[in-house]
């Protein structure tokens, strides 16, 4: 897959205009946060569309459809933030595919982390010359970039729990978070077992992933 490929399944996975009040993001515009991204130039134009249809999300959505400019603000946006960052860990692309789906939502440098914990090099979410020769020597092996699509799906999903676990008001994102891990470029295999099932507030248990 390509980066323009993947922000496709990156903006499905993330929607429209939204201002939930217990998302972390706040304001966000297909998946870009304003708290996160109060500079980016496309929320300028999001507020005039604001001021002349109302602030309702069908309607901005609506507005913005089709539009070629905001859609190579968004791409701009995601490729330099989110793609850019991870892209030097490893050439090839579905890992490469995999680690940017997933940094748009738990970050560039926790994407990191997980795939420094599947090369098995110190997880600190920078990448340097210990973690480009672990990743190397990673990927020379045969089956690799299954085995890490499939732990990466699992890890990503572990840190979904233990964040509902530590933040229990963010259960309400938990089937869209399963979804995301769960995600996996064409041909990757699926998740490695054990995956987990909401117990309840707080809590959960292994279950099949099925």
């Amino acid at each position: 897959m390509s980066f323009i490929t993947t922000l496709q399944v990156v903006l499905a996975h993330e929607g429209g205009y939204g201002n939930d009040p217990n998302d972390r993001g706040g304001e966000t515009f297909r998946g870009i946060s304003r708290r996160a991204n109060p500079g980016w130039p496309g929320w300028p134009l999001i507020d005039m569309v604001k001021i002349a249809v109302g602030a309702k999300a069908e309607a901005i959505d609506e507005h913005f459809r089709g539009d070629p400019h905001m859609a190579s603000l968004v791409a701009e946006l995601y490729r330099l933030k989110y793609y850019n960052p991870v892209a030097r860990f490893t050439t090839r692309e579905r890992p490469l595919d995999k680690m940017f789906e997933a940094g748009v939502n738990i970050g560039p440098g926790g994407a990191i982390r997980i795939a420094q914990r599947i090369v098995g090099t110190k997880a600190d979410g920078a990448i340097g010359p210990m973690t480009l020769a672990a990743a190397t020597a990673y990927f020379a092996q045969p089956g690799a970039e299954d085995i890490f699509i499939a732990s990466f799906c699992h890890l990503q999903l572990e840190g979904y729990i233990k964040d509902i676990a530590r933040n229990p008001s963010q259960l309400k994102y938990i089937n869209g978070w399963k979804a995301r891990a769960a995600w996996r470029p064409a041909g990757a295999v699926g998740c490695l077992r054990p995956i987990y099932r909401i117990k309840g507030r707080g809590g959960y248990v292994r279950g099949a992933d099925r």
